[in-house]
């Protein structure tokens, strides 16, 4: 007599193939999707990527050509090259991983779907980071094709470089994206009313490690004497080449790769991918065994935000914006609130300039006796590009959204005691003020670090004030002219038609204000003085401000023009 099979040996499981399947699936139709309905776009985004790494190749292959000048210096300094970019790639990567895995295990409608249905828990795991994997990896990859091809192409090395390279970047992957997956397990099981403040506790004592070993770099450049300050630093650094860091297993595998002895490269080549391997499936089982409890907090945490201090964002509105009338501070003191309420705005504005800072901080140390002329002009020129691509960077991702998301609340938009074009003027200057005040405040250290002249330390002030003028204007007046009000993410905003645009002109205008700049500085080292205005360096100040300026008139009286129409 045959027994009845038990309902899994009856029901077979979809495998972790189907869902992989799936998820193709879906991407091919998205792909298909746009180039059916929205060529321009993926051609904007094809285009601009291409022009990203063709910069980048141009810019490393200088780097390189320029480092093989100096060949007994290069043989030292490369190797902490890769150190210190993969060790820093293993924070940002852990950290980045662990916020895309709790949105795609805890926060979307799709697990609650994928577990309901017929499905083991470690596939819908597995599927979800091999999908945090791919998306927080991306900029791994843009850096890492034109710094292969730019290796490869200056050093002129053998074919086997490459795959080794490129294995090695891939391989990587995975070990901080294994301790990010645990970190978010970690979150939705003991701290599921804290998961948004988690990322501020994260970016903190990411910034206080950073600060904390700037800070003895710091100390250690501070001592007179060449041979001891050499010898300090480069103790310092050895803590980066530990044998147990994944860092430094890759490191060594592009190390030997270069030095044409692929026998070693391809030990820590082994060593990396088989470590990824492990942790990941490690990673994966115990997070599978949680995950249902871990899901069922998640989702029953309350889902109130709680209050950031009230009356200090008050006080704050009051002072910042007292030439604004009433009206129009509380439209900003709401939007003040949400910025302070989510830290992934603030969080990455401040890692940026943080960073930025610091490399400040330190610039008057790396040369005790003072810059010479050419180099104060050069440095000022960097720092001004530096800082504005941040801007355009942030402006892109955060403040461009601002007006589709107040269009969720379209029952609210035509109670706005206010009219339309005030609304768009209070949008843009709160976006000003916050990004003028980072950018002004990061200005005030680069002038100070390099001891700039009145003259080029007015206009390198000015001409970051006006690129935060037409940047702010580009992302107001573009985000009331191209918006989407059906889509209640940001990031997705941010990342369709109307913010690849918005990209590309904040691009442009960067580009166009930096070689404005760039002329400048050339025409004062030209004159033999920095602090002496020549006619040229002040026709082409007046050329920067004015197309800052014509930027953003142009864009706001579009975006107000168009927001007036809008049907709320």
């Amino acid at each position: 007599m045959q027994t009845n099979p038990t309902t899994t040996e009856a029901i077979a499981l979809p495998g972790l193939t189907l869902l992989i399947r799936l998820k193709l699936r879906l991407l091919r139709n998205r792909l298909r999707q746009l180039t059916d309905q929205s060529p321009l776009q993926l051609l904007m985004v094809i285009v601009f990527v291409g022009t990203i790494w063709g910069g980048l190749y141009v810019i490393f292959d200088h780097v390189f050509v320029y480092l093989r000048r100096f060949e007994y210096e290069a043989i030292i300094a490369i190797p902490y090259v890769f150190h210190v970019f993969f060790l820093a790639m293993t924070l940002l990567l852990a950290f980045s991983t662990a916020v895309l895995v709790y949105g795609a295990l805890f926060a979307r409608e799709e697990p609650a779907f994928l577990l309901s249905a017929p499905n083991e828990p470690r596939n819908v795991v597995a599927i979800m980071y091999i999908e945090s994997l791919f998306f927080s990896s991306w900029s791994l990859v843009l850096l890492g094709l034109p710094l292969m091809l730019a290796i490869g192409q200056v050093q002129g090395l053998p074919w086997h470089f490459y795959p080794i390279f490129m294995i090695a970047f891939l391989g990587f992957v995975p070990i901080p994206g294994a301790f990010g997956l645990m970190a978010a397990l970690a979150v939705a099981l003991y701290l599921p009313r804290l998961a948004k403040r988690s990322v501020f506790y994260g970016t903190c004592v990411i910034l206080a490690l950073v600060i904390i070993w700037w800070g003895r770099i710091w100390a250690i450049s501070s001592t007179t004497a060449t041979t001891q300050w050499l010898n300090k630093i480069l103790g310092e650094l050895q803590y980066l080449k530990a044998a147990l860091l994944p860092s430094s297993w890759v490191s060594k595998a592009i190390q030997f790769s270069i030095e044409d002895k692929p026998s070693d490269a391809t030990f820590y080549l082994c060593i990396t991918v088989c470590t990824a391997m492990f942790l990941s499936w490690w990673a994966t089982m115990i997070v599978s065994r949680k995950l249902l409890p871990a899901f069922g907090r998640a989702q029953a945490a309350p889902n109130k935000m709680r209050r950031y201090s009230g009356w200090a964002s008050q006080w704050l509105t009051r002072i910042a914006f007292f030439y604004l009338p009433l009206k129009m501070r509380v439209l900003i003191l709401k939007d003040l609130r949400n910025f302070f309420r989510d830290p992934i705005q603030w969080s990455q504005l401040a890692i940026l300039f943080g960073l930025l800072s610091l490399y400040l901080f330190y610039l008057p140390r790396s040369r005790p006796d003072g810059f010479s002329m050419q180099w104060k002009a050069l440095i000022c020129f960097l720092n001004y590009g530096a800082i504005t691509l941040i801007l355009s960077t942030f402006t892109s991702r955060f403040v461009f959204p601002m007006i589709s998301m107040e269009g969720q609340q379209s029952w609210l938009v035509g109670l706005w005691p206010m009219s339309r074009s005030k609304v768009i003027w209070a949008k843009f200057l709160f976006a000003l003020t916050v990004t003028a005040t980072a950018a002004l405040s990061v200005s005030y250290l680069s002038i100070r670090a390099l001891e700039l002249p009145p003259v080029l330390a007015a206009m390198q002030a000015s001409a970051t004030f006006a690129t935060c003028l037409g940047l702010c204007g580009l992302a107001i007046g573009l985000g009331a002219k191209l918006p989407n009000y059906d889509e209640p993410n940001a990031s997705r905003i941010a990342s369709g038609l109307g913010g690849t645009v918005n990209l590309i002109a904040s691009v442009a205008l960067v580009a166009m204000s930096v070689a404005l700049f760039g002329a400048i500085c050339w025409y004062l080292v030209q004159s033999g003085r920095l602090d002496r205005l020549t006619v040229n360096a002040a026709a082409a100040f007046v050329l920067l401000i004015c197309l800052s300026l014509l930027t953003m008139t142009a864009a706001i009286n579009v975006g107000i023009r168009q927001f007036r129409k809008q049907q709320f």
